[in-house]
C-alpha cells in the first residue's frame, strides 16, 4: 500500500478481494460506459470464477481517500504477447475527484511501483473519441505507437495503442 501527504492510498487488491474489483468496476462502468469497452451489462453477469480470473491478466490497484474506493487501475498482460508486455487499463477516478492530481497520483503510484519491479514500459489503448483520456496520457508522456484496433462491433469503431518508456528513475513517478 502507497500512502500520500494528503492521506491517499494505492491498494493492490488480491484475487480473495474479487468482490471490491467487482464493486468499483461496475461503478465505473455505470458511471462512464463510453470509456470503457466492456460495459455494465456485461460485467455484471460475470460469475465469481470469472472475477477471480481477472486476478490471472494482472494487477488491480484501487485508490482510497479516507475508507472510500476512488479509483481503478488495471496492469494487465495478454496471452498472445511477451510476458514482459504490461498495460494499462480501467483507470477511473470517482467525478467527484476528478480534476485534482487524484488520477495522476494513481497513475505515477503504479508506474513507480513497475519501475521498480524492473518493467520499462508500459501500453494501453484509448477508444476512438475519449479526448479527456487522450489529453491526460499524453500529458503523462504517453505517446502514439501509430497503431489502430478497428472495433466494428463497438460504438467507438476503434481504439489507438499508446505506449509510455519507463527510462526514468521511480522518483520521477512518485
Amino acid at each position: 500500500m502507497t500512502e500520500s501527504p494528503s492521506g491517499l492510498r494505492v491498494e493492490v487488491l488480491t484475487e480473495d478481494e474479487w468482490p471490491r474489483l467487482k464493486s468499483i468496476r461496475l461503478t465505473a462502468l455505470h458511471e462512464a460506459p463510453s470509456a470503457f469497452l466492456n460495459n455494465h451489462k456485461e460485467e455484471e453477469t460475470y460469475s465469481e470464477l470469472q472475477w477471480r480470473q481477472e486476478f490471472l491478466r494482472g494487477q488491480w490497484n484501487i485508490m482510497l481517500s479516507d475508507h472510500k474506493e476512488i479509483g481503478l487501475l488495471g496492469v494487465t498482460s495478454e496471452e498472445t504477447v511477451s510476458e514482459h508486455r504490461y498495460y494499462l487499463e480501467y483507470l477511473w477516478v470517482d467525478p467527484d475527484f476528478r480534476r485534482s492530481g487524484k488520477g495522476s497520483f494513481l497513475l505515477k503510484t503504479v508506474l513507480a511501483r513497475l519501475w521498480t519491479s524492473g518493467v520499462r514500459a508500459v501500453w494501453l489503448y484509448i477508444l476512438d473519441g475519449n479526448e479527456t483520456a487522450m489529453r491526460f496520457y499524453r500529458r503523462s508522456g504517453f505517446k502514439s505507437t501509430n497503431e489502430r484496433v478497428p472495433l466494428p462491433y463497438h460504438p467507438a469503431g476503434g481504439e489507438e495503442i499508446l505506449k509510455l518508456d519507463l527510462d526514468e528513475p521511480e522518483s520521477s513517478y512518485s
